[in-house]
C-alpha cells in the first residue's frame, strides 16, 4: 500500500509540471491554478506523513474537488492537459479512499482479534 502523503507528492508535482507546461505554452494566467493547487498539496503533504487527520482530510477534498473542475473545464474547453490532470487527481483521490478502506479493514481486524 502507497502511503497518501507520497501520492499526494505525486499527483502535485504532476500538477505543477503539467500545469507549467501549460502556462509557458498557451501564456494563459489560468494555467497556474493547476501549479498553485500542487503546492497547496506538497505543503499539506508533510502533516500528512505525520497522521495529522486534518491535514489529510482537506488534501483529499482539494483533490476531489480539484478533479472535477479540471474534467468539466478540461472537456468544456476540449483541452488535453487538463484532463490529464483531472484524470490523474481522480485516480489520486481512488487511491486515497481505497487506502482509507484498507486501513479501516486492519482496525477492525484488530479489535476484533485482539
Amino acid at each position: 500500500m502507497i502511503k497518501n502523503h507520497i501520492i499526494m507528492q505525486i499527483n502535485a508535482a504532476m500538477l505543477i509540471l503539467i500545469g507549467l507546461w501549460g502556462f509557458y505554452s498557451s501564456g494563459s494566467p489560468t494555467a497556474l491554478i493547476a501549479p498553485a493547487t500542487g503546492i497547496i498539496l506538497l505543503i499539506l503533504s508533510f502533516p500528512t506523513k505525520n497522521e495529522k487527520h486534518v491535514a489529510a482530510h482537506i488534501a483529499v477534498m482539494l483533490t476531489l474537488i480539484i478533479s472535477v473542475a479540471f474534467l468539466v473545464i478540461g472537456f468544456r474547453r476540449a483541452n488535453t492537459l487538463v484532463i490529464i490532470m483531472g484524470v490523474i487527481s481522480l485516480l489520486c483521490f481512488g487511491v486515497y479512499l481505497l487506502n482509507f478502506f484498507i486501513r479501516k479493514k486492519q482496525r477492525n481486524e484488530n479489535k476484533t482479534g485482539a
